[in-house]
């Protein structure tokens, strides 16, 4: 609609490039725009009042159905019952099975890091950034039964990740690979 700015329309167009929720919801919108402006053309070679309040309440009905979709598309979203997939990320040297730190996209997911020989703090903090190194998720958290667990309840976007650990000093002390896969 020409109402980004350069920097905000590149972001929105990555994100829209994989996404398919994203994706999935402007094809309703372009369908509903299409059927909006058809209805509108139709209607509006009638120059009569009533036809005119049709209209009016057509638009209205619309929104109001839209309004209601996406309510619904968002609360389903939200109450996902997928488990999350746990995904245990270690510290090793050389080759390491690229499935081991891989998930689904847009699915739960619950890291697990490896905590051997690290150094007791109380809380640890944790930043998972894109290839691009913009952040996509933060948290702080604390060793429970010497693991460091996080959770992301809505999982993230297909891409590669690193997820970066940091004493409360801000000193990384730890990165690891993550791999997130579409399907």
């Amino acid at each position: 609609m020409g109402r980004l700015a350069w920097a905000e329309l590149a972001e929105f167009e990555e994100h829209l490039l994989v996404c398919e929720s994203c994706q999935d919801r402007l094809a309703d919108e372009d369908s509903f725009t299409r059927g909006v402006r058809q209805a509108a053309t139709a209607l509006g070679h009638a120059r009569t009042v009533v036809r005119f309040r049709k209209l009016a309440w057509a638009f209205g009905l619309a929104a109001m159905g839209l309004a209601v979709c996406g309510g619904i598309e968002w609360r389903s979203v939200r109450r996902s019952t997928d488990p999350p997939a746990v995904i245990l990320l270690r510290t090793t040297r050389g080759s390491e099975d690229p499935a081991l730190a891989a998930a689904h996209a847009g699915k739960p997911l619950t890291l697990v890091l490896d905590s051997t020989d690290l150094q007791p703090f109380s809380a640890y903090r944790l930043e998972i950034v894109d290839a691009a190194g913009r952040p996509a998720f933060q948290s702080s958290e604390a060793l429970l039964a010497d693991k460091l667990q996080a959770s992301l309840p809505q999982g993230l976007p297909a891409g590669a990740y690193f997820v970066r650990l940091y004493n409360p000093a801000g000193e990384l002390l730890r990165e690891y690979a993550l791999t997130v896969r579409k399907g």
